[in-house]
């Protein structure tokens, strides 16, 4: 049997410490036949709002208009309805509805050669969001997912695939995964197994896909939110950034040609509605603000270059609830641009551009769809930002491993596995299965707990520097204890069976 070696991506990928993710969120409220009609009324008309001359002759904008925004799960962001709505080059005042057949549609997506939009739909209150395709200009309308449950925030891969969120679970405590499937609907499956709430954000030029996720398990951060990143495949969970020191929501990112990442921060109560605009630029390891807190933004999206398309709270709004505008905001500047639409009755968010753009990249995928269980490889376990100058000073002995069980929501251990000297450890778990690990010393006494999980998927050799350790730091260039010793990996909760020849 030969040794199972770890590629190059697997050890620089991801520290173990990874969200559980589980979130409180309202009920959705479906209104009354009459109500319903009646808002329907107001949002299927055409618009009639204000533009601005920076939209003049530009590129055509899609965006949502809807009469109220609710701070709830995705399925009740909107509960008086919603529409699509374009804003052409040139237009005065008017913006077309391209959805005056569903009670609301959301999350607008345009595909890469410009000439299709993917976006949520709901057809009637009390039905099911699908993901919906149409061309531009509105016609030729398809449903690509028939799912049980609530498919919204969709987003187009390369390859003609696509990958969403799926909502399910209870009103009251709703769980969501991300799915992908071919453009035809066909192939549907998920690529997330944790207990959770994970949301599609955006997919990065590299590939990636980014996600949104809640870490309830952290002590003092419930509530809190933060990035992932994952392969089409499910493979390459990785925390995107560590961002423990506030408590905050951070979602609705977009990026931009240099790779920085901005994204709307809530660290108001999480019943209020959109917050600061904020951006990651690459290599830094924590988040700046861009507007200050009392400026209320929603939904950024890239215009051009650092040019962002920006929702902002209305000035003024005399309204119940917030009311959004689109405003153009100069990254680079740190500044507010011009009004680019208004309307008077609606609120305008989750715009962006009609128009051609770069298609990620593809990874192949190696992952062995027979397998049966996946591996973790720990350089050096010693290595964590949770220790006092970055380095736990106990002697790691062993490591335990936990598993989730969704049927019960309790935890099993599945056993544990020696670690070497220089702090590394290689062992295999079940597949799909989420998991997290405990550092114990030769006593059995715990050194450090990852609070949150993780899963490796079939056959996948999912590396980590150390036990969240800090990502600015790459990893020593050896070869580690564990994998010299050992020709397999000490196999936790797995038959030796299924292992298969390296």
């Amino acid at each position: 049997m030969k040794p199972l070696r770890p590629t190059l991506l697997s050890l620089v990928s991801p520290a173990l410490v990874l969200a559980t993710i589980i979130s409180p969120a309202r009920p959705q409220s479906s209104p009354s036949p009459r109500h319903a009609r009646s808002v329907e009324s107001r949002i299927n008309s055409t618009g009639g709002g204000t533009l601005s001359r920076a939209a003049a002759g530009k590129t055509p904008l899609v965006f949502v208009e809807a009469p109220a925004i609710a701070a709830s799960d995705l399925r009740g962001r909107f509960p008086q309805g919603s529409r699509l709505a374009l804003l052409k080059p040139g237009a005065k005042r008017e913006a077309i509805n391209l959805t005056p057949e569903f009670f609301a549609a959301a999350d607008p997506q345009v595909s890469f050669d410009g000439t299709k939009i993917l976006f949520a739909g709901l057809e009637r209150p009390g039905t099911r969001w699908q993901i919906w395709e149409m061309n531009a200009d509105g016609s030729a309308k398809r449903q690509i997912t028939r799912c049980e449950a609530d498919c919204l925030r969709p987003a187009y891969l390369a390859r003609e695939g696509i990958v969403y969120t799926v909502v399910g679970g209870k009103d009251a405590s709703p769980r969501s995964q991300i799915h992908v499937a071919k453009l035809d609907g066909s192939e549907d499956h998920p690529i997330t197994f944790g207990p959770g709430n994970f949301q599609v954000e955006t997919v990065l030029r590299d590939g990636r896909i980014l996600v949104s996720a809640a870490s309830p398990l952290v002590p003092g951060l419930k509530g809190s939110s933060g990035f992932y990143t994952l392969r089409h495949d499910g493979s390459g969970l990785a925390s995107y950034r560590c961002e423990h020191q506030q408590t905050a929501v951070r979602a609705q990112a977009a990026e931009l040609d240099d790779g920085s990442l901005v994204f709307i921060k809530n660290t108001r109560q999480r019943e209020a509605v959109g917050g600061e605009l904020a951006m990651i630029r690459p290599g830094a390891l924590h988040n700046s603000t861009l507007t200050p807190l009392a400026t209320v933004a929603f939904s950024p999206s890239r215009l051009e270059g650092e040019e962002l398309l920006v929702a902002r709270e209305t000035p003024g709004a005399q309204t119940s609830s917030e009311k959004f505008s689109l405003y153009s905001y100069d990254a680079a500047r740190g500044a507010f641009g011009g009004l680019i639409y208004q309307d008077p009755n609606l609120s305008s968010v989750q715009a962006v551009p009609v128009a051609a753009h770069g298609v990620p990249r593809w990874y192949w995928s190696t992952l062995k769809p027979d397998s049966k269980e996946g591996y973790f490889i720990c350089l050096d376990s010693y290595h964590s930002l949770d220790a006092p100058h970055g380095r736990f000073t106990a002697n790691i002995a062993r490591v335990r491993v936990l598993m989730f069980e969704d049927a019960t929501g309790q935890e099993q251990v599945l056993g544990e596995a020696p670690v070497e000297t220089d702090g590394s450890f290689f062992i295999a778990v079940p597949a799909d299965r989420p998991v997290r690990f405990e550092l114990l010393d030769a006593s059995g006494k715990v050194v450090h707990a990852q609070q949150s999980w993780i899963w490796s998927r079939p056959g996948e050799e999912h590396g980590c520097v150390g036990c969240h350790e800090n990502k600015s730091v790459a990893p020593t260039n050896r070869w580690p204890l564990t994998l010299r010793r050992f020709d397999t990996p000490t196999r936790l909760g797995v038959e030796t069976q299924t292992v298969a020849a390296h």
